[in-house]
């Protein structure tokens, strides 16, 4: 059985970024993925925020991200533009870059530092004695931790399993977050109604990308093809003939949305804090 102080499930970038901060602090720590590479279909977050490259700069590491992102000075926060161009930061702007393209950059980073990540092994459960905890995998497989730390999401398979709870209120809305096809030409841009704020936007390769809020809460479990589907035409009156999905997500939270050139393309965050709502 292989022993590591540290097992993290997930290899996000939570997860990448939490193994090279235990690295560089001298920790034994291994990552285990169920993905079998870092190639994260479609695009999914859209930039990280000023915060975020400062922390990356103290790392070394913000020159490899500003190198293939596109800095924005002026950000949107409830919809309202804010130039944020004379904040005391050298790092005064946010980043437009796509998730699958840090994850990747995070991911070369770690591998520097030796992290070994376990790809296309799945953690199932886990059960925890004196000495420490017992992880176990799809496989059958079990790892040997000293601790072991949830990076699988908002809807954590390593929180529920511990009993931890996830404090906050129950969402007051659902909106589904997805790229798809699309067989008509839809309404491109964002709109704000009495659910919430939808957003078509078009991706560099001819796909859609989507927000919409779905009618009523209390949604849960994995959304569909069909659900999306209802979802916009319950909005829009039609669902544009969407198909072949890359991938799609259900959240409660914000959505923030920055211009790039002459296109509106949704950069929708999903937020499970006690403010704004939780994950199922």
């Amino acid at each position: 059985m292989t022993e590591h102080a540290v097992v993290i499930a997930g290899g996000g970038p939570t997860g990448l970024m939490l193994a090279g901060e235990l690295a560089l602090a001298g920790v034994d720590v291994a990552i285990v993925e169920r993905r079998p590479n870092q190639d994260l279909p479609g695009s999914r977050a859209g930039g990280l925020h000023s915060r975020t490259i400062e922390v990356l700069d103290q790392r070394g590491i913000a020159d490899r991200f500003l190198a293939e992102g596109q800095a924005m000075h002026v950000q949107s926060f409830a919809g309202i533009p804010l130039d944020i161009s004379d904040f005391p930061t050298r790092h005064n702007y946010g980043l437009a870059l796509w998730q699958n393209h840090f994850e990747r950059i995070l991911a070369a980073w770690v591998g520097e530092l030796g992290v070994p990540i376990a790809r296309e092994r799945e953690v199932t459960g886990f059960a925890q004695d004196d000495a420490g905890i017992e992880v176990e995998l799809a496989d059958g497989e079990s790892l040997r931790a000293e601790y072991l730390v949830g990076c699988d999401g908002g809807r954590s398979l390593i929180r529920k399993a511990a009993g931890i709870d996830f404090a906050g209120w129950d969402p007051s809305i659902s909106s589904l977050l997805a790229e798809v096809e699309v067989s008509e030409e839809p309404e491109w841009g964002i709109r704000h109604d009495d659910n919430g704020t939808q957003a078509i936007g078009r991706l560099d390769d001819g796909r859609a990308r989507l927000v919409v809020s779905q009618r009523y809460a209390g949604q849960s479990g994995e959304p569909t093809l069909r659900d999306l589907s209802e979802a916009l035409v319950a909005v829009w009156g039609t669902d544009y003939g969407v198909h072949n999905p890359t991938w799609i997500s259900r959240f409660s939270g914000f959505s923030s949305f920055v211009a790039i050139g002459d296109e509106t393309v949704g950069r929708a965050r999903a937020s499970g804090s006690s403010r704004s709502g939780r994950w199922d």
